[in-house]
């Protein structure tokens, strides 16, 4: 004869895994939507600037690569020397199709 020797809670098995499993629902809806926000920050398309100042003028142009500020491009006129003073980035407007 056999006898089968049952758990008192072994009904809780299954609504625990029910449980765990929303769980894991939730937080992995949560990671895409966190994913999401986080795409439409870096979808913007942005300009990198350099200012080059000579004298008490100041222009700014297209950044080059080896840029930094303080660099010295060479005579500008008047015995003046041209450096770069800055360097920033600004956001470029994007016009949407029609």
């Amino acid at each position: 004869m056999v006898t089968q020797t049952t758990n008192p809670l072994e009904w809780l098995q299954p609504l625990l895994l029910i449980v765990i499993m929303g769980i894991l629902l939730l937080l992995l809806l949560r990671q895409t939507m966190m994913l999401s926000r986080a795409g439409e920050a870096y979808s913007k398309v942005q300009r990198v600037v350099t200012l080059v100042a000579c004298g008490d003028k100041v222009e700014a142009r297209p950044f080059k690569e080896g840029d930094y500020v303080g660099r010295v491009l060479g005579d500008c006129g008047e015995g003046r020397q041209a450096r770069i003073v800055g360097i920033y980035s600004e956001e470029v407007a994007l016009e949407k199709p029609r």
